[in-house]
């Protein structure tokens, strides 16, 4: 198992991965790990419209395994972390031992 310490370095190793400069904006807590939420630099610095990231969706920081599994935009953010905790559920628990 991670800490919270743990995952959010990770989240913001993963940001830094990007081409542009990324901050996160929302964070949290669900069953299985931390979730994260994130916008550019420059639109929050700014406000200017043309700045703003599309698309981009939020990702979790699993508590067991520690990988970063990226969620979609479609629906609200609960329904994403409700499906990822009983898709995790129905797992063998030997899938996210290291």
């Amino acid at each position: 198992m991670i800490t919270f310490d743990n995952a959010v370095q990770k989240a913001n190793e993963y940001i830094k991965e990007s081409d542009i400069p990324l901050v996160i904006t929302l964070q949290g807590r669900f069953s299985e790990g931390w979730f994260f939420c994130f916008q550019s630099k420059e639109y929050l610095e700014t406000g200017e419209s043309s700045c703003q990231l599309i698309g981009n969706s939020p990702f979790i920081v699993d508590k067991d395994d520690g990988k970063i599994y990226e969620l979609g935009t479609a629906y609200p953010l609960e329904k994403y972390l409700k499906d990822y905790e009983i898709k995790k559920q129905k797992m063998p628990a030997d899938i996210f031992t290291e």
